[in-house]
């Protein structure tokens, strides 16, 4: 006899089987595939990309215009690259357009689509706003009081996440754009703004350059391109998903390879007699186990090559996919090969290690018992089980299922577990991220409108209540603001995590955001260095203030000023309920509470068909991983079906008997799950804060509950249905093939 003729015979008869657990296999690396495909795709892109445009190293403002000539010296001095960049926002309708004059050496932006600006009345937007509003080359766009044309769009290396404040939680295409246009087209918009954009190299004296800047200048802030989210969140998210790709092979992989190796080992169990039969044929113990080994690559070797060629096929749409956030970078996605390898191989190296073990145990007993079926000496055990209690026939069967069948009840329970949590997860997000705008507008404070002015003012002659604003980095170098305010300001409250507020007078107070990135705690004694000076400082920090949105530091305006080295007396942010009338020119930042919401929505609206995907794919392991086990379960139990057959039970009252016995899994794999999903949400928001997200608390809504737990249901119960021609099709005379017992 040769083994090798068993194959196709096997297939044959266990065709769901390989069906199902080769689709489970591809759907849990479909998820593996396209986070390493997006996140490669991106990090390519973008180091070209800056590369190529000559991204800033840091930006720069001063209370005193750096006159040309003085910026060529430093420049020379300290060995770096500067160049002062004028710019100006626009409001018209709601819509702010943030016009930059152009660069020859810093921050180049690039044409994407269409060409330049080179009449007076054109003009080159950023194509993100494009997309998202339908705007067409061609289009006529008014700026103020001037209608333009749109000749093309553009990209910008410091603006390829496209955050109209630094301090903003998610992009903003709806109400914000870049654009340039000509450069007499420039000039006749008026007063602008100015920052100094630079770029340094390895024998750049850094240091130097800025201590020189802030004793002749006076900084007013800077910002390195380390701590510039717009620069930073593009190769942060890069890595966040190939790092993501990785976690997922090891677990919603591993997960789904530990159900199919049950499974293989449950039917390599029940071919007990056959290997015995082999065994006693003279088949050594290494051909016995290479040959079970051989159905076991199958469901991981065919899954594995199919998703790599699925994926391979589809490498640019689903690079695509992770551009969600970002401006419509013009990516090549490809499947890396190492990427490609893993997958094939980490699944079907589980699933023949499986196959190996089960058949390695059986192999160690004694031979008669193999041929008899009677290896699974612990079955007999079972068989007595409630035999006094006077319980219906259909409970008893039921438990001594569960209870003789620990593996296969595993299986099902793990399905229902992996299903319903992936589902709820991916809701989870929708859920929290959702709740997140009023959430964070609720911690900013009660104001509608903040302005960040780009001057210091000691008299306020527009309204509203004044802070003094500005920021310090510690000695890690990251950078925190620095609030400065009074207790009687109306629309901060500062609170702590009981829900008391908090005199801030007299002692410096971090945010619960800081705390949990710093690691600072109440009493400690820290270092702290104004960016602008270079000087350090220690401060203690006094409490902590309940917020997870910003990562600040709240004083009072006396102490803010000592420790940024301002003047008490002034001020340079205005909060307010309404709307104030401040020139456009003062303004360096202008922004609104619902600012915060609208963010929420568009980054959910930009979810909504991850979140599909992910309802998706839960939706196909909890079916495939069901029915693999139930299946499994009327296979182990067609001897009993064909009694119930013989005894005159009917189909329907056999599906009862048999497919119903599990049920009580499906409440337990969903109770299991909940805890889980919780635990697996907060994990993945506090890894979000490192890459500079607020922390969001997680929420699931009663909704999504409902829809996660009828998903699930559904799932399971559909798979049942799917068996009930596995029940109706054995035959009763296979009662009679085995009188073991």
């Amino acid at each position: 006899m040769k083994l090798n003729r068993r194959y196709t015979r096997n297939i044959r008869e266990n065709l769901s089987f390989y069906i199902a657990s080769t689709i489970l296999t591809i759907v849990t690396l479909l998820l593996y595939f396209l986070f390493n495909i997006a996140g490669n795709a991106i990090l390519d892109f973008s180091e070209d990309f800056y590369e190529r445009n000559q991204v800033e190293d840091a930006h720069f403002t001063t209370y005193m215009a750096i006159p040309e000539e003085e910026l060529a010296k430093l420049s020379d001095t300290y060995h770096v690259t500067t160049e002062a960049q004028r710019y100006i926002n626009i409001e018209t309708d709601g819509v702010t357009a943030r016009v930059f004059s152009r660069t020859e050496k810093v921050d180049l932006y690039e044409v994407t689509q269409g060409k330049d600006a080179e009449r007076d009345n054109e003009i080159v937007i950023s194509e993100g706003y494009a997309v998202a509003n339908a705007v067409s080359i061609g289009s006529r766009m008014k700026i103020g009081d001037k209608e333009y044309t749109v000749a093309g769009f553009m990209q910008r290396p410091d603006y390829l996440y496209m955050l109209e404040s630094e301090e903003d939680a998610y992009k903003n295409v709806s109400t914000f754009y870049l654009c340039y246009m000509t450069g007499s087209a420039f000039e006749a918009l008026g007063d602008t703004g100015c920052q100094y954009l630079v770029r340094y190299t390895g024998d750049s004296d850094i240091t130097g350059f800025r201590k020189a800047v802030h004793e002749q200048y006076y900084m007013r802030s800077y910002s390195s391109a380390a701590e510039n989210p717009r620069i930073t969140m593009v190769e942060q998210q890069a890595q966040m998903f190939i790092v993501m790709a990785y976690v997922l092979l090891c677990i919603l992989p591993l997960i789904a390879v530990v159900l199919i190796s049950i499974i293989i080992s449950r039917k390599v169990k029940s071919e007990q007699r056959m290997i015995g039969t082999l065994s006693a044929l003279g088949y050594k113990k290494g051909q016995l186990m290479r040959h079970y080994a051989g159905f076991a690559v199958i469901p991981g070797l065919v899954g594995g090559v199919f998703t790599a060629i699925i994926s391979a096929i589809a490498a640019q749409p689903l690079s695509e996919m992770g551009l969600q956030d970002y401006e419509p970078m013009h990516v090549a996605g490809h499947l890396n090969p190492l990427a490609a390898l893993l997958g094939l191989l980490v699944p079907t190296a589980l699933y023949v290690i499986a196959a190996l073990l089960s058949v390695r145990r059986l192999l160690k007993k004694d031979t008669v018992l193999l041929l008899s079926g009677n290896a699974d000496g612990g079955k007999k055990k079972l068989r007595r089980v409630l035999a006094g209690n006077k319980m219906s026939f259909r409970i008893k069967l039921a438990i001594r299922s569960l209870l003789g069948n620990p593996a296969r009840s595993l299986v099902i329970l793990l399905g229902v577990f992996l299903g319903f949590f992936i589902m709820l997860l991916g809701q989870g997000f929708f859920d929290s991220i959702n709740r997140m705008g009023d959430t964070a507008a609720e911690a900013a404070g009660s104001f509608e409108h903040q302005y960040i002015l780009n001057e210091m003012l000691t008299e306020n002659p527009y309204g509203g209540d004044t802070m003094l604003v500005s920021a310090v980095e510690h000695d890690g170098g990251s950078k925190l603001s620095v609030i400065g305010t009074t207790d009687s300001n109306p629309y901060l409250e500062p609170k702590d995590a009981d829900g008391n507020i908090i005199s801030i007078e007299n002692g410096y107070y971090i945010t619960s955001l800081a705390q949990l990135t710093l690691g600072w705690q109440t009493g400690d004694t820290v270092t702290v260095y104004n960016p602008l000076s270079l000087e350090k400082k220690e401060i203690q920090i006094a409490g902590v203030i309940q917020n997870h949105v910003q990562k600040s530091i709240i004083t009072s305006k006396r102490l803010a000023a000592e420790l940024t080295g301002l003047d008490e007396n002034s001020f340079n942010c205005i909060v307010s309920s309404g709307a104030l009338s401040i020139p456009e020119a003062k303004i360096a930042q202008e922004s609104q509470r619902s600012d915060i919401t609208e963010q929420a929505k568009t980054m959910t609206a930009q979810m909504d068909f991850l979140l599909q995907m992910i309802i998706g794919l839960g939706i196909v392991i909890c079916i495939a991983a069901v029915y693999v086990a139930v299946n499994m379960l009327v296979t182990e139990s067609r001897s009993n079906i064909s009694m119930l057959k013989v005894l005159g039970y009917r189909d329907k009252q056999i599906n009862k008997i048999v497919l119903r016995t599990h049920h009580i899994l499906l409440p337990i794999g969903i109770l299991l799950a909940i805890p889980c999903t919780y635990a697996a949400a907060h994990a993945f928001f506090l890894m979000m804060v490192d890459y500079g997200v607020m922390l969001i608390d997680t929420y699931i809504s009663p909704k999504s509950y409902i829809l996660s737990i009828l998903l699930t249901a559904g799932c399971y119960f559909g798979s049942l249905w799917l068996l009930r021609r596995k029940v109706k099709k054995v035959d009763m005379i296979e009662s009679l093939k085995d009188n073991r017992e």
